[in-house]
């Protein structure tokens, strides 16, 4: 019997870990898609600049950005 709890507590705990698991490569998955995206974002916003454009807004801009397609990734994701 108490083989059995403790492979039912083994089991529950490698549940757990793979939940985690994949909440992290989730998380990761989202940052490398926003990057991506952003690098487009960012050729834009270095155009923009040599067109005088203020570089604080850029910066505000991209942070903006990357929560933005990191919200989209998860979304689509789920």
């Amino acid at each position: 019997m108490s083989d059995q709890i403790e492979n039912f507590q083994i089991t529950k705990d490698m549940s757990g870990n793979v939940v985690d698991i994949n909440a992290i490569l989730l998380k990761s998955a989202a940052s490398t898609y926003a990057y991506n995206k952003i690098n487009n974002v960012l050729l834009m916003q270095i155009l923009a600049k040599l067109e005088g454009r203020d570089l604080e807004e850029i910066r505000t801009n991209v942070e903006r950005y990357i929560a933005q397609f990191s919200e989209e990734f998860i979304k689509e994701n789920k």
